[in-house]
């Protein structure tokens, strides 16, 4: 026999479960088209889209670590400008980088109300709470995922929660994709290195059918052309890495 507490009705407590059901079936629609993706981009861009079924929120964006140590952003949702995507920030200079420190969560209800120290400490205008988790792959955080509104005290308890556990599916696809792009730019050096070894083997078969031939114009000309090519070795790998379009580590997201 159900007991049902003195506000709750059946109805209530199957509208409840129903949307219980809906935001799972919502974030396991997240995990699926998150993780499918190989390319950074289309990781970035489908956690974004997928989040607006999640969260009422105004804005959304993801801002990753790069190699020298400062923070830029990767996806935005809605479009921010160009000069936005561009800037490059120190890690300890912003609520973001501050996230990434801690590898802790920052929530603030109200952003009139709450006093923000660093150079950082402006988020956007208009926004009044906001919600950052980090993104945490391989032991380290990598970035953060963050959502911002315009209304005070946006986000229950249990949505921040939800969203806290988003992260770590975001983070590992962000890996993933990240490791993807790795394989090709090696898949790419080895086909190029291995298409230099088989030049190379031809001219020196060639160059020795000219020893034996007493043919020295062409010898000189074949061995020339080794000298040429093992040159190459040492500036080919750089050049391959040019064949390879690696993410951009950005994703610009327009919901329509």
């Amino acid at each position: 026999m159900t007991i049902y507490g003195p506000c709750e009705s059946r109805s209530d407590i199957w509208m409840t479960r129903r949307e219980g059901d809906q935001v799972d079936a919502l974030l396991f629609r997240l995990a699926r088209q998150v993780t499918a993706r190989q390319d950074l981009d289309d990781v970035l861009t489908e956690t974004l889209r997928c989040l607006r079924p999640l969260f009422t929120f105004g804005g959304g964006s993801i801002q990753l670590l790069d190699d020298d140590g400062w923070i830029q952003m990767a996806a935005s949702d809605p479009i921010a400008p160009a000069h936005v995507m561009d800037q490059r920030v120190p890690l300890g200079t912003s609520v973001a980088g501050r996230v990434i420190l801690t590898e802790q969560p920052v929530y603030i209800a109200d952003l009139e109300a709450t006093q923000i120290s660093g150079k950082g400490k402006r988020i956007s205008a208009g926004v009044r709470s906001y919600y950052a988790v980090p993104l945490v792959a391989d032991g380290r955080a990598i970035g953060v995922l963050q959502i911002d509104s315009p209304e005070p005290d946006a986000w229950p308890e249990d949505d921040r929660a939800l969203f806290l556990s988003i992260a770590p599916i975001v983070a590992a696809a962000i890996q993933s994709a990240r490791a993807y792009a790795r394989a090709a730019a090696a898949r790419v050096r080895a086909d190029a290195a291995e298409a230099r070894l088989a030049a190379a083997r031809n001219l020196v078969e060639a160059a020795r059918e000219c020893s034996r031939g007493g043919e020295q114009r062409d010898l000189d000309r074949h061995l020339d052309r080794l000298q040429r090519l093992l040159a190459s070795v040492v500036e080919q790998p750089a050049r391959d890495m040019e064949m390879v379009k690696l993410p951009e580590q950005r994703a610009i997201v327009q919901t329509g």
